[in-house]
């Protein structure tokens, strides 16, 4: 497994688990099984056609909200069916509950990274049977460019940091915001051919800054988000040329969900953010 793949290990309750002080023949079991799924994912070599089995059960709603990925269920079930010979979906049910569940341990993942961690595990998913695959929808394409942004699987020029990315994911998901990937004004500025690089920002904030440019009519093309400040999203307005149309100290323009305005100073502390 490359190490770009490692964080499939936060979906696992055996496979890869360090400091194991008891080992028996359950978790050796359930080990193999997750480094399976684990192989697949990562090789690109998992055919979600393999599903069809497992809904055919009537399978698919079962304990959808417990952390552990539909596929990897998917691979259970298959050698949950295999060994039992004669085995039906109440079985698995009651085995995985029993067996697997049961001796599933919580790990301390941040909120933010939990949310990357699902988007990547969506993103791979497609990866692996995009030829079957007929549509996408907004919400399936919205989490690919995310995990792309971070992980850089296809034409992205530069990654974005995961800590980065998590700590707007799960700012995002508190105050029901959407990320939208923004190139460094730098990159715009210069007019760069490639190697590009961006950062997360807040949508619905950043649409409210720049119609409030246009609306004041100050002779700036766009803004960037540089950080908080008590409470507040703060933007530093540049012009697409790199030219300072402005003599003396710097304009921000601070936002939050009920005001916005302009604010020229330099005593104060952003909370930067990276």
């Amino acid at each position: 497994m490359e190490d770009k793949y490692k964080w499939l290990l936060d979906f696992c309750s055996y496979y890869g688990i360090e400091n194991v002080t008891e080992v028996d023949d359950d978790f050796n079991m359930f080990s193999n099984y997750e480094q399976v799924w684990v192989n697949k994912l990562s090789r690109w070599d998992y055919s979600l056609s393999e599903l069809n089995e497992y809904i055919h059960y009537g399978l698919e709603d079962f304990n959808q909200d417990d952390g552990v990925p539909m596929t990897l269920k998917v691979i259970l079930f298959n050698r949950y069916m295999h060994w039992s010979y004669g085995g039906d979906a109440e079985g698995f049910k009651k085995w995985y509950l029993t067996h697997y569940k049961n001796c599933l341990k919580e790990k301390k993942l941040s909120k933010g990274k939990r949310i990357l961690n699902q988007y990547r595990l969506a993103f791979l998913e497609y990866r692996c049977d995009w030829q079957t695959v007929k549509d996408i929808t907004p919400e399936q394409e919205y989490m690919h460019e995310i995990a792309n942004a971070v992980d850089a699987e296809h034409g992205f020029d530069k990654p974005i940091s995961e800590g980065v990315m998590c700590r707007a994911l799960a700012h995002a998901d508190t105050h029901g915001y959407t990320i939208e990937l923004v190139p460094d004004s730098d990159c715009v500025v210069n007019k760069r051919i490639d190697n590009w690089s961006y950062h997360p920002e807040y949508k619905e904030i950043r649409e409210r800054v720049l119609k409030f440019i246009e609306e004041e009519d100050w002779i700036y093309d766009a803004a960037e988000y540089i950080g908080r400040w008590n409470g507040k999203y703060v933007y530093l307005p540049y012009l697409n040329s790199g030219e300072v149309p402005i003599v003396g100290l710097p304009h921000y323009i601070l936002v939050d969900k009920e005001c916005i305005d302009w604010f020229i100073d330099t005593e104060f502390q952003v909370k930067p953010r990276k």
